[in-house]
């Protein structure tokens, strides 16, 4: 679980599937691991490409996955000391 409630009740974050993958049978994903303990496996969808919005790109972009493309968002959105920072 990435995170504990007050309530006792866990949430998981989306983010290490798009880094880690959810499909392949070793993934480090947390969530996968989850499914694996229950004996679940749902049908995965699987892309290789990703939209998303900034507030400096509201028409939004995709790119595919990967570090070279998003290194490229950042020199194109965010800034001269995106990429650095």
């Amino acid at each position: 679980p990435s995170d504990s409630s007050p309530q006792n009740c866990f949430t998981f974050e989306a983010g290490p599937s798009l880094y880690a993958g959810i499909s392949p049978t070793k993934s480090p994903n947390p969530l996968k691991h989850v499914f694996q303990m229950i004996d679940e496996e749902p049908e995965w969808i699987t892309y290789d490409t990703w939209g998303a919005f900034l507030p400096e790109a509201p028409e939004g972009y995709e790119l595919s996955i990967g570090a070279d493309n998003f290194l490229q968002i950042l020199k194109d959105y965010g800034g001269p000391t995106a990429v650095q920072d």
